[in-house]
């Protein structure tokens, strides 16, 4: 962690002139990601400067993994579902545009990875725009369907904010509970990192759906413990936000909430399943708009994908992106078996979903394993084919040499394949 900390403070100076500033960019919370969720990570910060200046800091780690079962070197974002979003911290501007293509230039030239993993980016993003420059030299590249992040405008109008949501039946619903319970409900915000109510909001989380499916953030200490760090960081930096909402004294809902240059962000959301009567999720949403309308914050991104309740106070998405980049030999193989190779095997086995979104695992790396691994590949196709579809196989062989062949840097890789598709025959005639 020395190396964040060494560069904190510039760090926490260029967000606050950047480009497009979020929280999840900060150094404070990057820290606290890398320090609970991969610790001992190989840290890596990229830097950009212009006269002794920071313009740009791009954080990533270093792992050793596979994309397309392709043992390689990889370099990522240092962030997971827990996290929001990612970009690097970019100064706005033509310095900050100069930026862009000096950091690109420096990964290009490193010789230290062969697939970059850039996660959870916004659309048109500094990380969107590495990947432009990387297209424009010839890099291979490749985007998973990309996810919607819902935004819900804040008008400061008050009677435009008493149209909200936008759902009629909803809208309908919570004014009837706010005015039967008067005098029973109490919204009230933290702005500190108290512990016991913040012990009390990861306690009802886990009460409900999130406990049972085991994805609460308190099944996890690690989990957990990224977030006692964060909500200490934000409080220490005046951005911290628990939102309580209580029915005669009893929580019913809660936000862990970020809010930040003019925007308030949810993380992690929870409510009382046994209150269902009075919709307490969207309740609190209610009260949460009112005060950030007061507080001047002009932006609610309810942090997450779109689904259906969330959709009901907006009709405004951000795009999320998933990007890869391939470098190198290894990086083209990769490219090719889990872009190229994947969907055409998937059309030709049975019970087999055709699917661009190509997993990449973290795991540790054979000596052996670059030679094996197109074997291990075809083997595993092999068990997939069922009694009596023994030409699946030889047909989706076939048609994985001619989407594998222009993306080789060397016959080599190709005559691999070639190999080890005959092994997986025999493996198909016993």
């Amino acid at each position: 962690m020395e190396i964040i900390d060494e560069l904190a403070d510039e760090w926490r100076d260029l967000c606050d002139v950047s480009a497009d500033d979020h929280p999840f960019y900060r150094p404070e919370f990057i820290r606290a990601h890398i320090r609970n969720m991969i610790p001992g990570a190989k840290v890596v910060l990229v830097t950009a400067r212009l006269d002794h200046r920071l313009q740009l800091v791009l954080p990533l780690v270093e792992e050793l993994g596979r994309y397309g079962k392709v043992p390689l070197r990889k370099l990522r974002a240092p962030v997971d579902l827990n996290c929001g979003r990612f970009d690097a911290a970019r100064r706005s501007g033509p310095e900050g545009d100069a930026a862009i293509r000096a950091t690109w230039n420096y990964l290009k030239d490193n010789g230290g990875w062969d697939v970059l993993q850039l996660l959870d980016t916004p659309e048109g993003s500094t990380c969107c725009r590495l990947v432009e420059e990387a297209r424009r030299d010839g890099f291979l590249t490749f985007q998973l369907p990309e996810t919607w992040n819902p935004v819900v405008p804040i008008p400061a109008d008050p009677e435009l904010l008493q149209k909200m949501p936008l759902n009629a039946r909803l809208r309908t619903k919570l004014r009837q509970v706010k005015r039967e319970q008067q005098g029973s409900l109490n919204f009230y915000r933290i702005a500190t990192a108290d512990r016991d109510a913040i012990d009390r909001f990861f306690d009802l989380e886990a009460s409900g759906w999130k406990g049972r499916n085991n994805t609460a953030v308190n099944c996890g200490p690690s989990t957990r413990q990224f977030f006692n760090e964060l909500a200490e960081s934000a409080a220490r930096f005046g951005y911290f936000s628990l939102y309580m909402l209580e029915l005669k004294g009893q929580l019913i809902a809660a936000h862990f909430a970020l809010t930040y240059h003019g925007r308030c962000y949810s993380p992690v959301v929870a409510h009382n399943e046994n209150f269902r009567q009075f919709a307490p999720g969207h309740l609190i949403v209610s009260e949460l708009l009112e005060d950030c309308a007061a507080r001047g914050i002009h932006t609610y991104d309810i942090t997450g994908k779109d689904q259906e309740w969330k959709m009901k106070w907006t009709n405004d998405r951000l795009s999320i992106r998933y990007h890869f980049l391939f470098r190198g030999p290894l990086g083209q193989l990769a490219y090719a078996m889990g872009v190229r190779v994947g969907p055409t095997v998937a059309r030709w086995l049975p019970g087999r979903k055709a699917t661009h979104q190509s997993p990449v695992t973290s795991l540790p790396l054979d000596q052996g394993a670059q030679e094996s691994d197109a074997g291990a590949l075809m083997e595993s196709l092999a068990g997939d084919v069922r009694p009596g579809k023994e030409h699946s196989l030889v047909g989706c062989y076939e048609d994985a040499v001619d989407a594998l062949r222009p993306f080789c840097e060397c016959t080599a890789d190709v005559f691999l394949l070639r190999k080890n598709g005959g092994r997986a025959r025999a493996l198909l005639a016993r």
